[in-house]
């Protein structure tokens, strides 16, 4: 059986047809023999997502992204509708999520199934979760944001502080510090002078200091002798004699407390002086008749001393 030519042409590019986009399938990435499950995932910013990305699972590459779908709300919004391929040997729990992440700085954007256990297994066709996790570039960049905003208030306020500081410290002020600093410095000086005076003393064992030190050690061994004395006082003292002492005070104490509450609630001959009015009144009447006949004597003695030398009696 002859085929023309026309029919040999005709195979010759259908052939060439399937092969080009059998081909074409494989440099995306798809598998030509074996069917993928398909899933979605819904977001609002793919953030540079592209078509044949790859889809992994712990790492390993089972998929990739089949088509981004725009899909635009009655109110305007934009999000996206992202499509997957899995490879349908690997099975995982629908409430595993679908995350858009960058592996690397230098690399492109990726996505991966973050496995979840337990629930229903994900089937084909299943729309899962979307998540996306920030790059390391926009961690940064988010991180870095309010700390520039705090530095750029700090330098605002250290800026007002030096500008405050200027105007404080004026020509007057500066002169005075570097008065300052001048006493400070001969001060320094000074101190560095005696601190030689002092190490030359120390250098040559002036005899002078040696004796002050000899003096300081003789002082320190006399006060160790009185303390050592002072110690051998205190273990001669016989405790219990010393508490048998105080317990007798107090006994005493408690004596003269009593005798002071008596008097002051008027009992006995001096409690009855202080707390009898009437007692007080006769003698305080008794020393003022007595201090009248006192003056009445001194005035007319006669009337209370009458003698004669005669024997014979005065008459008044």
């Amino acid at each position: 059986m002859k085929f023309s030519k026309e029919l040999k042409a005709g195979v010759i590019a259908l052939l060439a047809i399937v092969g080009f986009v059998l081909l074409f399938q494989f440099m995306k990435g798809k598998s030509l023999f074996t069917t993928d499950n398909i899933f979605y995932a819904k977001y609002d910013n793919v953030e540079g997502l592209a078509q044949s990305s790859p889809v992994s699972i712990n790492g390993l590459k089972v998929g990739q992204v089949d088509k981004i779908i725009p899909q635009t709300t009655k109110d305007g919004k934009i999000h996206f509708i992202v499509k997957i391929t899995v490879d349908n040997n690997f099975e995982f729990s629908k409430k595993s999520t679908l995350e858009i992440f960058e592996p690397g700085l230098m690399s492109g954007k990726e996505m991966r199934v973050n496995l979840a256990y337990g629930g229903a297994t994900a089937k084909d066709g299943d729309t899962l979760e979307g998540a996306f996790k920030l790059s390391m570039m926009n961690s940064l960049s988010s991180q870095v944001g309010p700390v520039k905003d705090q530095l750029q208030v700090v330098l605002h306020r250290v800026d007002s502080l030096m500008a405050n500081a200027n105007q404080i410290v004026d020509e007057r002020n500066r002169a005075e510090i570097r008065a300052l600093l001048t006493n400070l410095n001969k001060t320094v000086g000074a101190l560095e002078t005696t601190a030689g005076n002092v190490n030359t003393l120390v250098g040559h064992n002036d005899p002078k200091l040696q004796k002050v030190l000899d003096d300081a050690s003789v002082t320190m061994q006399s006060g160790k002798t009185t303390l050592d004395k002072y110690g051998n006082l205190a273990e001669s003292i016989d405790t219990k004699k010393l508490n048998a002492t105080i317990a007798s005070l107090d006994a005493t104490v408690g004596k003269l407390n009593q005798v002071i509450g008596g008097i002051d609630n008027g009992q006995g001959s001096l409690g009855k002086l202080m707390k009898d009015e009437q007692l007080y009144n006769n003698l305080n009447s008794a020393s003022t008749n007595l201090n009248s006949l006192i003056e009445d004597m001194k005035a007319n003695p006669k009337r209370y001393i009458n003698f004669s030398v005669f024997g014979k009696n005065n008459k008044d």
